[in-house]
């Protein structure tokens, strides 16, 4: 089994010395600075959590009070110092399951859902994109259940011809939508951070 590439760059080094599980701790810690899509006391549900940066960076500002729940089909280490995240490795297609885990930690909805998915990448630039935007689809059908009405989503888009595809119907279900490409992301990349606020 081949390893995973990382890019080992600023972000990188910063990550290890500041304890972030990945360099895109700093992608979200951008866009809190931009949009302050985060609160103390929400609950907020982090969609493909692994490894588990957002979830660092969210449960730092909601306080002891809120809940940050990561879902990932792949494991996500349990050994967080924050007692307030909660973790299930399942597929985020698995609605019923998500919802019977929700209802033991007693939330039925979130005030934020974020992701930082990505596809697997093919090298094919047309075809990540379009595998990126189904992907937000998805994300987007969970937030139609799970998110609360006014509540905000966050998620990684691979851009390319496809993106109205995921633009339209971000535009259709939340009061506002904004792109935005933190400088933690590299500058050769097509990815970029919808910000979708006031789900109608």
């Amino acid at each position: 089994m081949t390893k995973p590439f990382i890019i080992q760059d600023q972000y990188f080094e910063k990550a290890k010395k500041m304890g972030y599980r990945a360099r895109s701790a700093f992608k979200l810690l951008e866009i809190q600075e931009k949009f302050s899509v985060i609160k103390p006391n929400m609950n907020v549900l982090d969609v493909a959590a692994a490894p588990g940066s957002f979830l660092q960076v969210i449960a730092k500002i909601i306080w002891q009070k809120g809940k940050a729940v990561g879902i990932d089909i792949q494991k996500i280490d349990p050994n967080f110092w924050f007692p307030n995240i909660f973790l299930l490795q399942e597929s985020v297609f698995e609605f019923e399951k998500i919802r019977t885990y929700l209802d033991s930690l007693h939330i039925g909805q979130f005030d934020l859902i974020t992701s930082d998915i990505a596809p697997a990448t093919t090298g094919m630039t047309w075809v990540d994109q379009y595998r990126s935007v189904e992907l937000n689809l998805a994300i987007l059908d969970v937030a139609k259940v799970f998110l609360k009405k006014w509540g905000n989503l966050v998620l990684k888009v691979f851009v390319g011809e496809d993106v109205n595809d995921l633009m339209f119907p971000l535009k259709e279900q939340f009061q506002k939508v904004n792109r935005f490409k933190p400088r933690a992301c590299r500058d050769r990349s097509f990815e970029e951070y919808f910000i979708a606020q006031g789900k109608r």
